[in-house]
């Protein structure tokens, strides 16, 4: 009997190590298990991100334009007169950038600037005949066939920015025309290139705001 009971001790004993060695066993098993569970279920995180009406590219480039055609007005034979600048031929411009650099390089030039249109002895109006960017995509690849998705290996697109100003300045006593800037153009553009899925990269007249973050970042730039 006490044979028995010591083998039956022992065969108790052999369970409860098999017991704890499946149940080690088992645990890679639930682990693997429960981050299955956690990749599958996955997070989300929701950024709410806002663009204005223009993109910063759109304004660069614009911009770009306008600050190369009012560099190249001289108002030298203005100089010291009081002047008013009428900007109604700006159209939806007259109260933004454009006038802003008009009437900077006005005084530039040692143009006295009137406060009103009544103060002035020479009225100067300006005429905008063209302020805007236009856009064009090239792609070469396999495109718009049903069974396969669409691949690329080369994908550029460029953008341009326009600007189209004249100026020209009367008497306001005798409405004589007494100076004129002549029809005045300056254009800009940005190219985007992707090269068998790298990319993108950036060329052009302007430098995009991801080169600049690439790189050694600035807050100031010129």
């Amino acid at each position: 009997m006490e044979v028995l009971g010591r083998n039956l001790r022992n065969l108790r004993a052999v369970e409860g190590n098999h017991r704890m060695i499946a149940s080690s066993n088992r645990r890679p098993f639930y682990l693997v298990i429960g981050l299955s569970m956690m990749v599958l279920s996955g997070c989300r995180s929701t950024v709410h991100i806002t663009d204005t009406e223009r993109s910063g590219s759109q304004q660069l480039l614009l911009n770009s334009t306008a600050d190369a055609v009012i560099g190249s007005f001289d108002f030298s034979p203005l100089c010291h007169r009081l002047c008013y600048l009428d900007t109604t031929g700006l159209g939806d411009e007259s109260d933004g950038y454009l006038s802003y650099r008009i009437r900077e390089q006005m005084s530039c030039h040692g143009i006295r600037l009137a406060r009103s249109r009544d103060e002035a002895d020479v009225i100067i109006e300006a005429g905008l005949a063209a302020y805007g960017t236009d856009s064009q995509r090239d792609e070469l690849g396999i495109t718009e066939v049903d069974s396969i998705p669409d691949l690329y290996l080369y994908i550029r697109g460029t953008q341009y920015g326009v600007a189209k100003l004249s100026l020209f300045a009367w008497e306001k006593d005798s409405g004589i025309a007494i100076w004129h800037s002549g029809m005045m153009r300056a254009d800009s553009y940005q190219e985007i290139r992707k090269v068998l899925g790298t990319g993108p990269y950036y060329s052009g007249s302007i430098q995009h705001p991801a080169n600049r973050v690439q790189r050694s970042f600035s807050p100031i730039h010129r």
